[in-house]
């Protein structure tokens, strides 16, 4: 024990070991390590592998003596080091965050809450430092073992208050609207026969108030560099047709004429429409240049045309609209059966616009749209046409398609397709590849034809070709051989454009899809390109897509 001892350099920065005379049994790397942690120097970095060079030196020099109780000459060896505590930072990509990552000394003082605050100007930190963290770290570094890593959040940014976008707040309900939402009764529940009165507004009501955006306040990172607030997004008001903005506030909207609240994008219109009760013989047909507001019934046999929208607030009997914009019908739209054998029309009630069409149910009618059809409790033995297709409803009982063709350009979505007693139901998406199908068939004959030719051409050109002895036959060759030439340039361009048009339906056919919530039935038929194809047992809820000339059915996500 007496020849072991461990010295300080006169710097203090080393610490050196001195072996002069020890027992074999102490021959041990562990015990060194165990008289080092004795020490004042226990808290300096300790190369363990130099106490292994000691101890092999040591034992070297052992067995060079000549007698056991020779004395050699002591090993001295630096053996552990005072190390100063390491720091680094992390700041965030965004800057509002900094962190310090510490190792604490060996040997060394850690640093003080000023040190590391004056480590965080360096690095550029000058901002959202937490004092308080600064403390409790410092305090922290000299309660924990020597090279120990320790990483806090010292600094944090004030991230820019939040921005309000701009908004539009209607302040009548439009007409469209009105004739979508059911009067709701004194017990809460809601009356699916009354969807009250077309209100009417005078010239200065309110009708859409802007409310302005607001941009949040800027914040600041932690290098101190100001952090703005989003650019809220503006909206303007839209003026539409019998609007003007209020002398009062340049932000209220209000109506410059009397007439029928319409929504209109950003903003509404009023509409100096055409209001009259029942359509009926006692009105007759109508036929108006703008919006038409029906606040009964259209009545069958009659007529209503409008180059506006169409707003009926109770029922479409089997009469016929044409309009240039939305129609909506607050009830349905109801039909009667017909009886073509006996010469009569196919259906009683005729429906045709660019526009959206809205009804809680339509039997019995051909509803053709550029756009949405909705109907929200069913459709019977209708014909339908529109680019989206929704017949939805939160009641099982409801959302059925049941009967007749349904032609979507885009997708069918209901709750049921078809029916248990497999009523014959057909949905038939070909309407929208109607066009490049027909410029195939024309293509394809046109084709046939050209082909036709060449063969004809080339036959006659044998029997000549074998007497060509003269110039007369020779000429008679060459423009025979140009013609083939030029028709054959035109069969490799017909062929390129017949591959195109083939790629074309494929890719719209791929688009097509159907979405049942609930369930379809047998009896359904689906025409995704030109061939039926049969729903042949009962499936629950399901996406059906055309796949490799079949129907794929898949699970609802």
């Amino acid at each position: 024990m007496n020849g072991l001892r461990f010295e300080a350099s006169p710097d203090g920065k080393e610490v050196h070991i001195i072996v002069s005379c020890l027992d074999e049994a102490a021959l041990s790397v562990e015990f060194l390590q165990s008289q080092f942690n004795l020490t004042e120097f226990r808290n300096f970095y300790l190369h363990d592998s130099a106490l292994a060079k000691v101890l092999t030196l040591y034992r070297s020099r052992l067995a060079e003596r000549s007698t056991p109780d020779e004395h050699i000459e002591p090993v001295q060896m630096l053996v552990a080091e005072k190390r100063q505590p390491v720091i680094a930072s992390e700041i965030a990509e965004d800057r509002m965050a900094c962190k310090l990552i510490i190792e604490t000394a060996y040997g060394a003082d850690n640093p003080k809450a000023e040190e590391l605050k004056s480590y965080l100007g360096k690095v550029g930190v000058v901002k959202g430092i937490n004092d308080a963290v600064l403390q409790a770290l410092s305090n922290q570094l000299d309660n924990v073992p020597a090279g120990t890593q320790i990483t806090e959040t010292v600094a944090t940014g004030n991230p820019p208050g939040a921005s309000r976008q701009a908004k539009l707040e209607r302040l009548v309900m439009p007409v469209q609207d009105r004739l979508m939402q059911p009067k709701l009764r004194d017990n809460g529940t809601v009356d699916m026969h009354d969807f009250g009165e077309i209100e009417m507004v005078e010239v200065g009501a309110a009708l859409v108030r802007r409310i302005p955006p607001v941009e949040g306040a800027a914040g600041f990172n932690v290098m101190g560099e100001s952090v703005p607030a989003p650019t809220p997004q503006d909206r303007a008001l839209n003026l539409g047709e019998g609007t003007e903005i209020s002398a009062e506030d340049e932000n209220l909207l209000v109506a410059a004429r009397r007439g029928v609240p319409l929504k209109i994008d950003n903003g509404m219109m009023v509409s100096d429409a055409y209001c009259v009760g029942d359509v009926d013989l006692q009105t007759g047909n109508v036929d108006f240049d703008g919006t038409v507001v029906v606040k009964g019934s259209v009545k069958e046999g009659m007529q209503v045309k409008a180059t506006g929208k169409v707003l009926i607030r109770d029922f479409l009997e089997s009469a016929t609209v044409i309009a240039g914009d939305d129609v909506v019908i607050g009830k349905g739209i109801l039909g009667r059966q017909r009886n073509p054998a006996a010469g009569e029309t196919p259906f009683s009630v005729m429906v045709e616009t660019p526009g959206t069409v809205f009804a809680n149910y339509i039997q019995y009618a051909k509803v053709v749209s550029a756009s949405t059809v909705t109907a929200a409790k069913h459709i019977m033995h209708s014909d339908i046409t529109g680019t989206d297709i929704t017949v939805i409803s939160p009641k099982k009982t409801e959302g059925k398609i049941l009967g007749g063709i349904i032609r979507p350009i885009q997708r069918l979505h209901c709750n049921t397709l078809g029916g248990p007693s497999y009523i014959p139901t057909e949905v038939d998406f070909s309407t929208r590849i109607a066009e490049p199908l027909t410029e195939l068939s024309t293509l394809q004959e046109e084709l046939s034809s050209r082909l036709n030719v060449i063969r004809g051409m080339k036959e006659a050109l044998r029997p000549i070709e074998k007497n060509a002895a003269n110039q007369d036959a020779m000429d008679q060759i060459r423009k025979i051989s140009n013609t083939i030439a030029h028709f054959e340039n035109l069969v490799v361009e017909l062929k390129r454009r017949r591959q195109q048009l083939i790629e074309q339906v494929q890719a719209i056919s791929e688009t097509f899809e159907v979405v049942v919530e609930r369930a379809v039935f047998p009896g359904v038929q689906l025409v995704f390109i030109q061939q039926a194809l049969a729903v042949k047992q009962e499936r629950d809820g399901c996406r059906i897509k055309c796949k490799d000339d079949a129907l794929a059915y898949f699970t609802l996500a």
